[in-house]
């Protein structure tokens, strides 16, 4: 296996919450180093100062990806810096990477194309929930066969319904939050026929729940219609659409529901937003995604991570080339880690698919409350 690292830096932004402590302590330059296999109490050693792994420290389920916060007045460009870790492939060797600092990758497609886990299906289980629902459980293997658990809603819009799920399946807004078992049970209260749902929007968990970006319900505007990120919704036509209201501002009257997400990571076909200047796009997370093919055809998927031996997650890459294999032409990254999970009707009942896994306590099987979910219906 190759030892070539892929590195990347960016000036820390004075908006990003983890990097508040850092700036007051003066510029910081964020610093990604990215390595082929798993290495373990990493170290950056620029010149003479060391400077311990930051990012690992909050998630431990990966690895691979290694985040150093470094003063600016450390660096020059060109300069040498060092990588040092120990080793899981060779028994706890110590191991050490050389390379030159540089302010920035310069070519993120070639950032792209370096990095594939190459996650792919070695067993699928199909599951006809209702005309117009599939279901599909994907054991899946990386390319050091390493487990993947996916889960994929193959949804036909014209035979059954896209809603916007909220709890209480009301419209009070920011400040709530719900379940997406509870907000299945409300809906299905006001008389709506739940055949599956899947979480939908990033929201301020640690504040007053208010979601990323839009949300509408039945025609009605529930948060930021001035938000500039991109959302997948149902026009009042039945037609679902992956789009942003920054560059489709009439879109807003024609929406009969919505939710946001946070990077638009499939545009007609190709990969998009995916951040290849973030640690966010190459750690493996449980991640959630919707997806839409050239037919209309809607795609929900949910990959689960945080478990090693059950399941191993996903990147933004990962996420990218998994649903262009399936067929997806526009694509949109929801809520994941902690949030991302999957329902299905079996009979009466709810059945839980997958295995939420809370960064801190992944075996616990702990149902966050969300702003939002996207419910499947019956018309």
């Amino acid at each position: 296996m190759t030892k070539q690292a892929i590195l990347f830096a960016q000036k820390m932004d004075a908006e990003d919450f983890r990097s508040a402590e850092y700036l007051r302590q003066g510029t910081r330059i964020k610093i990604v180093v990215r390595l082929e296999c798993a290495y373990f109490g990493a170290h950056l050693l620029v010149g003479e100062q060391t400077f311990p792994d930051a990012f690992n420290d909050r998630e431990p389920f990966d690895a691979l990806t290694h985040l150093f916060f470094v003063p600016e007045s450390c660096l020059t460009e060109g300069m040498t810096l060092v990588f040092a870790a120990l080793d899981s492939a060779d028994d706890g060797d110590l191991c050490a990477h050389a390379f030159p600092f540089t302010p920035a990758f310069a070519d993120p497609d070639a950032l792209y194309r370096a990095y594939d886990s190459g996650i792919k299906p070695v067993q699928t289980v199909h599951e006809q929930i209702a005309p117009g629902l599939r279901y599909s459980h994907m054991l899946c293997k990386d390319r050091d066969a390493r487990p993947v658990q996916a889960f994929l809603l193959t949804v036909d819009p014209t035979r059954v319904t896209l809603r916007t799920g909220t709890p209480d399946d009301g419209y009070a807004g920011v400040g709530c939050r719900a379940t997406v078992p509870e907000m299945i049970e409300a809906a299905e209260a006001n008389g709506k026929r739940v055949l599956a749902a899947v979480n939908a929007d990033f929201f301020d968990m640690f504040g007053d729940n208010s979601p990323s970006g839009l949300c509408v319900k039945n025609g009605r505007v529930v948060a930021h219609a001035d938000s500039a990120r991109t959302f997948i919704g149902v026009r009042k036509d039945g037609v679902p659409v992956i789009a942003s209201l920054a560059e489709e501002p009439d879109l807003l009257p024609e929406l009969r529901d919505a939710v946001a997400g946070l990077q638009r990571i499939i545009r007609d076909g190709e990969a998009d937003e995916w951040g290849p200047l973030e640690p966010f796009a190459f750690v493996r997370h449980p991640r959630t995604a919707v997806g839409i093919r050239a037919d209309g055809t809607v795609l929900l998927l949910v990959v689960d991570g945080r478990i090693p031996d059950y399941s191993n997650g996903a990147t933004l890459v990962d996420l990218i080339l998994m649903l262009q294999s399936l067929g997806a032409v526009q694509a949109v990254n929801l809520d994941g880690g902690g949030s991302s999970i999957v329902y299905t009707r079996t009979g009466e009942r709810q059945r839980l698919r997958s295995n939420p896994a809370d960064l801190y306590r992944p075996l616990d099987k702990l149902i966050r409350p969300c702003f939002d979910c996207i419910l499947v219906t019956e018309p």
